[in-house]
């Protein structure tokens, strides 16, 4: 047998809250972009990089070719050399002659630095590559000098470029990425926070609508329940009792169980309306609609002492579901006779305005202050907390659902003492487009 108080049964882990959940999205996003823009701004870099390199073994390798053709520099005019070829300074490169058995410069020109010795030579390579910290250099032989008894040759040039300026061109353009990555991350956090927090307000919504609903659907649901319960434990337990006794508790029974599937088929139909979707909608007469609710209801306004002034206009014709429609007008209709006093007046209109259908229902009830308007429409809210009006406050947001599924709305003013007015507008088809069967 299993002990229920040291069983180790699996526990859920607990749900996290909406906004924490945004957080750690808004994190797991943030992070991954900054991951990319970093990936996409080193990417950008090597290829500018690459290229910059590229270009300068270009251009060193087409000044070596055109130098290679002229001869060694005479002794004592290096200095004539180099103030006839500036551009070689102002460009930052500098050409070496070497003697093929020496590792020291014969001659320079340009912008002189000391680059070291030539790197070992292959009599059978021609063209030779040198890097250092901030230059680059080609080495090639000179043409012209000729080769010596063995082949190799007489002269080599080297053609070097430092990488200063490269490496400022570098440095800007880090700065540029960084600066770029840095602009684009905050526009993207702060889109994203905007984004999410769009998302997740709606989330919030339904969320606290849903606590809402699970509260006041278990409160409404404990009485019959708690009337259920009761009853059918004293029937249990008084088995001698007198039948009429019996029969009281068997009629609590079924008053109990009729709230309830009245409460159950409301909240399916909510359910249904949330969709927003009709079933087979046809062209009906809204106003043979509205005479059909008030035929079910004058028997009621006289038992209450009401009055009923009507004014329904032919002809109201609407696409929509014949059953949410009577729905809709026996809420109304139900809400008005329960809220108003003997003696009261209920006044029913239904007429065209332009393309709209417009039915109003008024009454000379008990009304609404200016706070509670708000929550009229709200799920199992109600003005007053008196249960025994009956009701589980969930007709007005039927009615409310019902108009929405039909592409309508529906909206109520009131005052406090005098009575409320609730006005439905349906759009309304043409005349000539059909009547109801």
């Amino acid at each position: 047998m299993i002990d229920p108080f040291h069983s180790q049964a699996p526990t859920a882990r607990p749900a996290k809250p909406l906004r924490r959940q945004q957080r750690e999205l808004l994190l797991l996003y943030m992070g991954s972009l900054a991951g990319l823009l970093l990936v996409v701004a080193g990417v950008v870099r090597g290829v500018y990089r690459a290229g910059e390199l590229a270009d300068m073994r270009s251009r060193l390798v087409v000044i070596a070719e055109s130098i290679a053709d002229f001869p060694l520099p005479s002794a004592g005019s290096e200095a004539t050399l180099q103030e006839a070829r500036k551009d070689f300074a102002s460009t930052h490169q500098q050409l070496e002659w070497f003697s093929g058995r020496l590792n020291r410069p014969l001659a320079r020109l340009g912008e002189l630095r000391n680059l070291g010795p030539l790197p070992k030579r292959n009599p059978h390579k021609k063209i030779y590559w040198q890097e250092g910290v901030d230059w680059l250099a080609v080495v090639r032989p000179v043409d012209a000098a000729g080769s010596d008894f063995d082949g190799s040759p007489r002269i080599w040039l080297r053609v070097s470029e430092s990488l200063e300026p490269t490496e400022a061109r570098f440095h800007q353009l880090d700065l540029a990425l960084a600066l770029a990555v840095i602009l684009a991350f905050a526009l993207s956090a702060a889109a994203s926070l905007l984004l999410t927090d769009k998302a997740v307000h709606p989330l919030e919504i339904s969320l606290r609508r849903l606590r809402q609903f699970s509260l006041d659907a278990s409160h409404e649901l404990r009485g019959p329940l708690a009337a259920l319960a009761a009853n059918a434990e004293m029937g249990l337990l008084d088995g001698g009792a007198e039948p009429l006794q019996q029969r009281k508790r068997f009629e609590a029974i079924a008053s109990a169980t009729a709230q309830m599937e009245v409460l159950v088929e409301d909240l399916l139909l909510l359910a249904r309306q949330d969709e927003g979707r009709l079933d087979h909608p046809r062209p009906l007469d809204l106003g043979q609609l509205v005479e059909e609710q008030l035929d079910f209801h004058r028997d009621g306004f006289a038992l209450r002492q009401q009055q009923l002034e009507t004014e329904i206009e032919p002809q109201l014709i609407v696409q929509g579901q014949a059953t949410l429609l009577q729905r809709l007008l026996r809420n109304l209709l139900d809400n008005a006779q329960r809220y108003t006093p003997a003696g009261g007046t209920v006044t029913v209109q239904a007429r065209r305005r332009g393309s709209l259908i417009t039915i109003s229902i008024a009454d000379t009830g008990i009304g609404l202050n200016p706070e509670q308007l708000p929550r009229v429409f709200e799920r199992f809210w109600r003005a007053s907390q008196d249960r025994s009006q009956g009701g589980a406050g969930l007709g007005l947001a039927i009615a409310n659902r019902i108009c929405l599924a039909h592409g309508g709305s529906i909206r109520v003013t009131s005052q406090q003492g005098q009575g409320s007015c609730f006005l439905v507008d349906l759009p309304g088809l043409p005349l000539t487009s059909g009547r109801s069967k």
